[in-house]
């Protein structure tokens, strides 16, 4: 990641002790930063994650949502908090390759079967570390992770094996993790904003798009290609991030809150999520799309296959293997009462 700019540093310093001088503010307001436009579930599960923040603290701890990128992003958003900012924003662990590379493997495709296998990664002793490692480079994750929604395939080809996509250009963002993601799927990856792609679909610049339901409803792809592969290539989640120097300003109390209120947060969203992927999926059929039923397992294979190859910076070879051990661990099920 890229250091402030001296200037930016001294602003957000000054900002920041401003926000905690004495009589300045009775509150601790903390702004929350996120891509997702507002009215999607991400916006609703903040907002309500603020409720119940100012409900639990008594006012005491105020969290201000600001949707739409408006104060940068990602990257932008996770260094102002490693500056010591009063600010959470929602990232990848692939945005943290630089300090942490082994947390991308969270990212890689067919490394978990559902959102719930998944979640085993982040109760597991590896993330445990992973965390704590992080925190030595200054950020603290404060909610380990949100369902960002299922990834599939829309294209104007009808996909049902890697075969199929060979040359097939499908845009995505621009990450190494999702580059090698579609690279070991057969197709041809190309980064480009997200705000491009759908006239680069009308021009036919590329072939596809792939991102979870309600980004493909919501950017009115269906209007251009019409074939949506089910691949579930990647159970995206992510993680609200602040920095470890403004996380120690808090009080165990206001600590304890963030925690729990953003744990019963990410809960919400995931329920708003699902939701609203089973209804803009019925909502692209109404519109004409093909829904076509992937065979998964050569998908996997290429992925098992390649993935690893690809990020030789991580520090264990098995890391891809491992994460599969992981969310594989189906817990014992109760016995049953004979009959």
């Amino acid at each position: 990641m890229r250091p402030l700019r001296p200037a930016m540093a001294l602003v957000i310093a000054a900002l920041t002790i401003g926000a905690f001088a004495p009589g300045v503010a009775a509150e601790t307001v903390i702004r929350v930063s996120y891509g997702n436009q507002p009215g999607e579930p991400i916006d609703l599960a903040v907002r309500q994650w603020a409720t119940w923040v100012e409900e639990e603290s008594g006012g005491d701890l105020v969290l201000r949502p600001f949707p739409a990128s408006q104060l940068g992003n990602e990257t932008e958003i996770t260094e102002q908090a490693r500056f010591g900012s009063a600010v959470i924003g929602i990232s990848a662990y692939s945005n943290f390759f630089d300090v942490a590379p082994d947390l991308s493997v969270i990212d890689a495709p067919y490394i978990a079967d559902s959102f719930e296998a998944k979640a085993r990664i982040f109760d597991s002793d590896w993330f445990q570390a992973q965390s704590a490692a992080l925190v030595e480079q200054g950020y603290r994750i404060v909610v380990p992770w949100v369902a960002y929604g299922e990834r599939q395939l829309l294209s104007n080809r009808e996909v049902r094996t890697p075969e199929d996509l060979r040359g097939v250009r499908i845009r995505v963002q621009n990450s190494p993790m999702y580059v090698a993601a579609l690279r070991s799927m057969n197709a041809v990856p190309t980064p480009m904003s997200l705000g491009d792609v759908y006239p680069a679909l009308a021009q036919g610049m590329i072939d596809g798009v792939e991102n979870p339901i309600p980004v493909l409803h919501g950017g009115r792809f269906e209007e251009v290609v019409k074939r949506l592969s089910l691949t579930r290539h990647m159970q995206t989640t992510a993680p609200f991030v602040t920095g470890e120097e403004f996380w120690q300003r808090l009080t165990p109390e206001q600590r304890r809150i963030l925690s729990e209120t953003g744990a019963r947060m990410a809960e919400y969203a995931n329920r708003l999520i699902e939701e609203r992927s089973e209804a803009d999926l019925e909502r692209m059929r109404d519109a004409g799309v093909e829904v076509i039923e992937v065979d998964l397992a050569p998908f996997r294979s290429r992925a098992r296959e390649m993935i690893p190859s690809a990020f030789p910076q991580w520090s264990d070879p098995g890391l891809f293997d491992r994460m599969l051990e992981i969310t594989a661990n189906d817990p014992p099920r109760p016995e049953e009462d004979p009959l």
